[in-house]
């Protein structure tokens, strides 16, 4: 029957079979951090973190493992989440056209099963595993990076610059080079003398630091950090008791055992110094966790360099042996962890949450020291719950158009696994960026809720003016616009803190019904109101655009367009963006900085033909005073009548006082603009415009 879905559970050698019947018309959409296309229908995905910088179509797996999934089709949706820190293995209808088949390692999961709307189902996932955390204001404003700015003079010289040319930002991410001989929670001395003088420095420009820790301890003598953890017992070792030495950045290192509360409560204790020396975030990668080698794995390599010869084909098939062994050696049977319990678990069994883990050790660690501010920690490895603690980007993308197209879907199918606050590396890391792709992909990242520029060594400077002149002003043109929208996303951005939906909605999450948005995964929604439609092509000056049901608003032309298939004109300065039918956005004038969650005058846009609403939230923007009601919540109404359209700003609720300001409306019906301007108050207001 079209109606149901059969499936089957199996037991098997290596744990259990998992086969869902799919019928012709449904899509399987999700599935976290995989390549592809929304909807994965046609291949294989596997569920095992790897630190991965290769994003092309033929890899099945990435940083981490989000077993969420939608068997979606206009007649009705059903949302799964696998939950298995093991390895897993997802054939999409590759094997066998009508049949999703997921072969599941090891003594046992848990599968469940939503069978709501998707919106419900995300909701749904968030009473599951947690609701997103509620980052400071300054978190969605721009953040630059690159691996690296090695010293104190090139951060300055950044944040110079930055300042000199207007152009907005919040933030400057330092890599692994300003630590000593990578060292973690250290500085280099030489390169950074005095880290505290420079960040007030920065501060006074309104720049935070964030900087980068890996999971590496680096072995080595007369270093507190790995002395401390061996004096606790709290890194992973080998079956046999042994320590397990992998080697990192710094050479051998070792990874503390996070499945073990006791490592995470120390491991936590110490961004407490990174933090005294004015440090505002902090950038958890490698935590796969990613192994360069060990010394097992060295001597078997070596083993097989001796026996390469001039034997032709043989000798080319050794070297791509030797390589692949390298690249693709699976750690996960080499050590264990241990649990609270005492109990020791394979890695390979529990590999999943080696991040996840991680990133919980760094969030308690800082509320603890910290408890009346928000942490801001993003992570490259996670899996589902993640959202409680950390913020999750894409890792190591490349400077290509075709990895833009791919970023726009990655970022779709890793919130529909609940990971709200989610971003790439705008501009790609590895490889050369051009000038007309950082503009096209820095149009992209005004629209994510985590917008920052990174590149590796090597390559292509990527700073916003590291081109011409044009392309500089293209690029500040479009971080200006993200800050104008700040009031719409801190508002969206709360609005998923409190468990409601992500920021990032694919269309078929909003309109499932509709079969055209299943196809139609280049595009997306942000928030309630906008929806964006990126241009990913070189040399484009516009795109087709699916518009779902009801009319849109150009909010670049301020043309409405009816619903349906649709050419948008988008040279490069412009990106084109649409807002709802009967929806509002709340917009703001552009800052260098983000002062805090409250906003000076404000410009409402609407596009209303029967009734729309919008809850502005403001506070503070970093403490956690909202918690004991010192918020503002401003219910903005907006109804058309007869004789014109009738704004209604109600009473604010909450204790937190917001600045004197203007509140201009522009509002739209499709036919002609309204406009007018008020004075806010806390008491609301309401006025007739005809």
């Amino acid at each position: 029957s079209q109606d149901f879905n059969e499936m089957e559970i199996v037991e098997t050698t290596d744990g259990f079979s998992i086969k869902i019947e799919l019928h012709d018309d449904q899509a399987v959409l999700g599935l976290g951090q995989s390549i592809g296309p929304l909807n994965k229908r046609g291949a294989v995905y596997e569920m095992y973190n790897t630190d991965e910088p290769d994003h092309s179509p033929s890899k099945k797996r990435l940083y981490s493992t989000l077993p969420v999934f939608y068997i979606a089709s206009a007649r009705r949706q059903i949302g799964f989440f696998l939950d298995h820190p093991g390895y897993s293995r997802f054939d999409v209808g590759f094997e066998t056209r009508d049949r999703l088949k997921i072969d599941v390692e090891g003594d046992g999961f848990s599968l469940f099963m939503f069978f709501e709307s998707p919106h419900e189902t995300i909701r749904d996932l968030f009473r599951l595993t947690g609701n997103p955390l509620f980052l400071p204001a300054w978190a969605l404003g721009y953040h630059q990076s690159r691996w690296s700015y090695g010293d104190e003079k090139s951060v300055i010289e950044i944040a110079e610059n930055l300042r000199n040319k207007k152009i907005p930002c919040d933030a400057i991410h330092l890599d692994i080079d300003y630590m000593d001989s990578y060292k973690v929670f250290t500085w280099d001395e030489n390169s950074f003398p005095n880290p505290s003088s420079m960040i007030e420095r920065l501060s006074n420009m309104g720049i935070k630091i964030i900087s980068i820790v890996d999971p590496g301890v680096k072995a080595v003598e007369n270093y507190d950090i790995y002395e401390d953890g061996l004096k606790g017992d709290f890194f992973c070792k080998k079956e046999d008791g042994t320590p397990f030495r992998p080697a990192v950045w710094p050479g051998e290192s070792r990874l503390p055992d996070f499945l073990n509360s006791a490592t995470r409560n120390w491991w936590g204790e110490h961004y407490d110094r990174l933090l005294k020396d004015g440090v505002s975030g902090f950038w958890n990668d490698m935590n796969e966790p990613s192994i360069f080698y060990t010394p097992e794995l060295l001597k078997e390599l070596q083993q097989l360099a001796t026996e390469i010869d001039d034997n032709g084909i043989e000798t080319e098939f050794l070297f791509a042996r030797i390589a692949s062994k390298k690249k693709y050696y699976d750690y996960g049977k080499d050590f264990v962890q241990t649990d609270d319990n005492g109990i020791a678990h394979l890695h390979r069994k529990v590999r999943n949450i080696y991040g996840f883990n991680m990133a919980r050790a760094a969030f308690e660690g800082i509320r603890r020291s910290r408890p009346d501010s928000r942490p801001f920690i993003i992570t490259r490895s996670s899996y589902p719950g993640i959202q409680r603690y950390a913020i999750l980007w894409t890792g190591d993308n490349e400077s290509s158009w075709e990895q833009l197209l791919s970023e726009i879907r990655l970022i779709q199918s890793i919130s529909l696994a609940g990971v709200s606050f989610v971003g790439c590396d705008v501009g790609g890391f590895g490889g050369d960026c051009s000038g007309e792709l950082l503009v096209r992909w820095t149009q992209l990242g005004a629209f994510l809720p985590f917008f920052r520029n990174h590149s590796a060594i090597g390559t292509r400077r990527q700073e916003p003016w590291a081109f011409d002149s044009e392309v500089e002003r293209l690029i500040k043109k479009a971080i200006e616009l993200r800050y104008s929208l700040l009031p719409y996303f801190y508002t969206i951005h709360k609005q998923s803190a409190d468990g409601k939906m992500t920021m990032i909605r694919p269309l078929p999450i909003v309109w499932p019904k509709d079969r055209e948005t299943y196809n139609a995964d280049d595009q997306f929604m942000i928030g309630p109101s906008i929806m964006v439609a990126p241009i990913y092509q070189r040399n484009s000056k516009g795109r087709h655009v699916y518009l779902p049901e009801g009319e849109w608003l150009d909010l670049n032309t301020k043309r409405a367009f009816a619903s349906g298939h649709v050419w948008t004109e988008a040279p490069l300065d412009t990106i084109p963006y649409f807002l709802k039918e009967d929806s509002l956005v709340v917009t703001t004038c552009s800052s260098q900085f983000v002062e805090s969650g409250s906003w000076g005058d404000l410009r409402i846009i609407g596009f209303v033909k029967n009734y729309a609403e919008f809850e502005l939230y403001e506070d503070d923007g970093i403490s956690n005073a909202h918690e004991t009601g010192e918020y503002s919540l401003k219910k903005i109404v907006v109804r058309s009548c007869t004789d014109g359209i009738r704004i209604e700003v109600l009473p604010k609720t909450g204790s937190f006082k917001c600045r004197e300001r203007s509140l201009t409306f522009e509002v739209h019906n499709g036919e002609r603009l309204y406009a007018v301007s008020v004075q806010d108050s806390p008491e609301g207001c309401e006025v007739l415009v005809k």
